[in-house]
């Protein structure tokens, strides 16, 4: 028993360090995500309420320009697929990819929220074991050092799934306002052809 316990606690600890890895690794791309992010929120909005406006004088009879200029590339690429599909099934098809497109998106975002606590989580119950090692040996210094390294793993790991919730929840109302506006195209589309 004692052969298999030394065996867990050998493989438990090598894992330490890949998980202070991965956790910095996570911090650093959470932080470029959210710059990233802020970046493209703050010119994409302003366009996408223009688009919203803009649809809701659309007059697709007359053959009225809608200015995709400044929409996400995956927005604009949606929104020619709308305007020349030759039916309904084909515009929810491409509302269909759509989705699939920004769900791919959202899952990345989700990813943080979750892998930051787990490594975190592990990172604070990994240096436990060396710490009560060192509490029954005595050893307040051993004991100081890996309580150190447990309390700022947790921090950490909190910090990133703060971060990817955050980034979520956001990406999530912007995606689902797009998905909206495609919608409303759509159906103003095909509501003009079924006119005719």
């Amino acid at each position: 028993m004692k052969l298999l316990a030394d065996g867990l606690y050998f493989v438990t600890s090598g894992l330490l360090i890949p998980c202070i890895a991965a956790l910095l690794v996570l911090l650093a791309h959470s932080f470029l995500t959210v710059g990233r992010y802020w970046g493209s929120a703050r010119r994409e909005q302003p366009a996408i309420n223009k688009l919203v406006e803009q649809l809701r004088h659309w007059d697709v009879k007359a053959n009225s320009v809608i200015d995709t200029e400044k929409l996400p590339s995956r927005l604009q690429s949606a929104i020619a697929d709308i305007l020349s599909a030759r039916s309904e099934a084909a515009a929810g098809f491409t509302l269909s990819e759509f989705e699939v497109l920004v769900d791919k998106e959202l899952s990345r975002l989700s990813h943080f929220a979750k892998l930051g606590p787990v490594l975190g989580l592990m990172g604070t119950l990994i240096p436990m074991g060396p710490a009560l090692q060192g509490l029954a040996n005595g050893d307040i210094a051993q004991l100081a050092n890996q309580m150190q390294v447990a309390f700022t793993t947790t921090v950490v790991g909190l910090l990133i799934g703060a971060v990817g919730f955050v980034l979520y929840q956001q990406r999530r109302r912007t995606v689902s306002r797009e998905l909206s506006v495609l919608e409303l195209l759509a159906a103003l589309r095909f509501e003009a052809v079924a006119d005719e």
